[in-house]
């Protein structure tokens, strides 16, 4: 069986595509699928659809940004196609609508997509395996959390599209002189500030794991921090991860909507937020988030049955 995967990467503001999309790939890989990982780029030209080599079973698309028309030619070539969606952003055509926050509404999907197939909510979650692995050992045994922060990680998406990294960076160095501070991005930002970009699943696994906290966007790197056993202070820097948000707001600090607050102000907040992240209130979120992830998958029976129903 032949699989398709398009994601946003050239095209992107972030890394959740990618690694939500490698984790789809390994899903579908352990159900027998041929799958290939391509740039949602290629579908902006019609034509090279017409190059593809196979009917497909399955195409999925992970995009925030292409039109509507990519979508609908891509459904000519796949028995199934299933179409990744944080805002209810296109009125796709036939397919698999995928969201998969614990807290999306699903009264607004059902409205919006009344002939669609859902797949809604914490059960279609995707993590690549080297954090589904340190979550299967966080449940049993959680990592200790240092009393006092030492490390911190600052990780807001692949292109930092509220322009945060410097300013932020700048103003932990003024306030809190003592803490080690990371960041991952492919910019150049001041000593002492350790930079890292273009980290494979598992180097991501490695670094989160050496932190005692982690400031990040609420996208995919959320619960994948989470997963790791490492408190977050989580921004919420577009629109679309408003549900992102609220699925881990009980076991985070948080700031809602921070792409509506200016620079400074922004800075300030997450350094109170730092301020007053307690051990044990740190404690008290790493059992809670690591309660919040521990669902069972219904990827495996669902796209079984999809595929039965087509084959009728």
């Amino acid at each position: 069986m032949q699989a398709l995967i398009f994601a946003d990467g050239k095209l992107g503001v972030g890394f959740g595509h990618i690694s939500r999309s490698k984790a789809l790939k390994a899903e579908l890989e352990a159900q027998g699928f041929a799958v290939e990982l391509l740039d949602s780029e290629f579908l902006l030209e019609p034509q090279n659809l017409e190059s593809l080599k196979y009917p497909y079973e399955i195409i999925a698309i992970d995009s925030y940004i292409l039109p509507l028309k990519s979508y609908q030619q891509t459904i000519k070539h796949a028995k199934v196609c299933l179409f990744f969606d944080d805002t209810l952003r296109l009125d796709y055509p036939q397919g698999v609508i995928i969201n998969n926050a614990l807290s999306v509404n699903r009264k607004a999907y059902c409205e919006k997509y009344p002939h669609h197939t859902l797949f809604l909510g914490s059960s279609y979650r995707l993590m690549q395996q080297e954090f589904l692995k340190i979550l299967s050992q966080n449940k049993k045994s959680p990592p200790p959390l240092n009393a006092i922060p030492k490390k911190i990680l600052i990780t807001l998406g692949g292109k930092d599209i509220l322009g945060l990294n410097a300013p932020l960076v700048q103003s932990l160095l003024e306030t809190h002189r003592a803490l080690e501070i990371h960041c991952i991005t492919d910019s150049t930002l001041p000593r002492p500030i350790q930079t890292h970009f273009k980290l494979n699943a598992q180097e991501m696994v490695n670094l989160i794991t050496s932190m005692d906290i982690c400031i990040c966007a609420c996208g995919q790197t959320l619960g994948e921090i989470l997963s790791c056993g490492i408190p977050a202070i989580a921004l919420e820097v577009a629109d679309n991860q408003n549900a992102n948000l609220l699925s881990f707001q009980s076991c985070t600090l948080n700031i809602p909507k921070a792409y509506l607050q200016d620079t400074k102000h922004l800075c300030q907040s997450v350094g109170i937020l730092l301020d007053s992240y307690s051990h044990s209130l740190r404690l008290k979120h790493q059992k809670d988030a690591l309660k919040i992830l521990d669902s069972q998958s219904l990827w495996q029976k669902s796209l079984q049955e999809i595929l039965r129903f087509k084959a009728k």
